[in-house]
């Protein structure tokens, strides 16, 4: 006789692999395994999600708002830029990133310790050049945006320690760019204006001084350009949009190749002993 208790069997036991209700079974059990692993990923993913949200609404709407003080007026600037220069007996003073004019001017002669003044950005005229020229001891003036004319290079011609010259928007004619032949130490000038032709190389072949020349928008021609050639100190000559030649550019570089020579921007001498050099 079979005892009961050989003769019991578990349910697992009584399905075997090739029973069909065993097959059944395995499958809704990895069925609930493969829907617990997707849960996990959803979860997962879900709190991801929730997560970089949060961080981007905190960066988006928590982050301190940095609110820029408003700068100071133009005039206000400019009067602290002149104390410390003249509290510290500074030499230079370069104005950029706010607009200067006449009526800023007025203290500018008490800077006596002032070789340099660089205005970039703003209008100064003639009205007030005579409080430029107190500066006893300028050398260096560069106003770029100014139309200074021939009233002003007139009362320019009284500093003579001015040795560079700046106007690239000027309005001078050549009658003004001759009166600074009195300038003795006057060695690089640059200028831009729309009355000047021609006849400024005759003016500025006066200027016996001159090193450096840079002309802008001036429609210079092969004979003016012979006449700058022929100064007896000249070094480099810059022109910008001239009416000089092919031919008048062959005859400079073979007749004066020691000359730093740049066209339109462009670097074109053949000096065969040529350096490194920059724009005036």
């Amino acid at each position: 006789m079979v005892s009961e208790e050989k003769g019991t069997t578990t349910a697992d036991d009584s399905l075997s692999e090739d029973d069909p209700a065993a097959t059944e079974f395995s499958s809704i059990r990895l069925s609930a395994r493969d829907r617990r692993r997707q849960t996990l990923l959803f979860l997962c993913f879900g709190t991801t999600l929730i997560v970089v949200a949060g961080l981007w609404w905190y960066d988006y709407f928590e982050m301190p708002i940095i609110v820029q003080e408003p700068l100071d007026p133009p005039a206000v600037r400019f009067e602290r830029l002149c104390e410390a220069v003249r509290d510290e007996g500074g030499k230079k003073l370069h104005i950029e990133g706010f607009p200067v004019d006449d009526s800023m001017i007025s203290r500018i002669g008490e800077l006596q310790t002032l070789d340099t003044l660089i205005i970039d950005e703003g209008i100064v005229t003639d009205e007030t050049i005579d409080l430029i020229t107190q500066l006893s001891n300028l050398q260096h003036l560069r106003l770029r945006l100014s139309p200074i004319g021939d009233q002003g290079l007139k009362q320019l011609a009284s500093c003579d320690n001015l040795w560079f010259l700046n106007l690239p928007h000027s309005v001078c004619t050549a009658k003004g760019v001759a009166s600074l032949a009195s300038l003795k130490n006057l060695r690089q000038i640059r200028l831009g204006s729309k009355e000047l032709d021609n006849q400024v190389t005759a003016a500025l072949a006066k200027i016996q001084s001159l090193r450096g020349i840079h002309l802008i928008g001036v429609p210079i021609t092969d004979e003016g350009l012979k006449k700058l050639a022929a100064m007896p100190y000249l070094e480099s000559l810059y022109l910008d949009d001239s009416a000089v030649t092919a031919t008048g550019w062959e005859w400079l570089f073979r007749e004066h190749s020691h000359l730093h020579v740049h066209i339109d921007q462009y670097h074109h001498d053949r000096d065969p002993k040529a350096h490194v050099h920059h724009d005036l």
